[in-house]
């Protein structure tokens, strides 16, 4: 069942984080080259800005032909606002319209430039995290939060019925 009270709230955060990442691609790419400077500082070391293309899938594995990642990309978010759509509470609809807006923003790059613009390079000294963008740290964190979600509310219903 669809509920159409959430629809407005669930574009609403569609189209926020996905402005929000394509504008922050924007200023980096006039901001930075991937040569010249390399890497910009943010938080010491730890949190670093430093320009990089993928014309790959998550974490930059390559599924295969550059088709899969369109077919994939446009299937789960054509699943994921059919689920977001039929949620009951505000909180899932805000997860869900993160996790599609998200989305929407990487398959926007790929789209229309054949790569995906990576910026957002985390670690410590050579310890480093892969490099990524605001989209890909918003489907990050919705799954995190609706798996954690998921985790507790199954163990609070468990304690309940034993």
């Amino acid at each position: 069942m669809i509920f159409k009270r959430h629809i407005k709230l669930l574009v609403i955060f569609i189209i926020g984080t996905f402005l929000i990442d394509q504008i922050s691609k924007i200023l980096i790419v006039n901001f930075l080259t991937p040569l010249d400077p390399p890497v910009v500082n943010v938080i010491s070391s730890l949190l670093r800005f430093k320009l990089t293309y993928n014309p790959y899938g998550v974490f930059s594995i390559s599924l295969g032909p550059n088709i899969l990642y369109y077919i994939f990309s446009i299937i789960g978010i054509f699943i994921l606002i059919y689920i977001g759509l039929s949620l009951k509470d505000k909180t899932s609809v805000v997860v869900f319209g993160i996790i599609i807006g998200g989305a929407l923003g990487n398959i926007f790059d790929r789209l229309r430039l054949d790569y995906v613009i990576d910026f957002i390079d985390m670690g410590i000294g050579n310890l480093r995290w892969f490099t990524y963008n605001f989209a890909d740290a918003c489907i990050t964190v919705g799954a995190i939060f609706l798996l954690m979600r998921g985790l507790f509310s199954k163990k609070k219903k468990d304690t309940e019925t034993t």
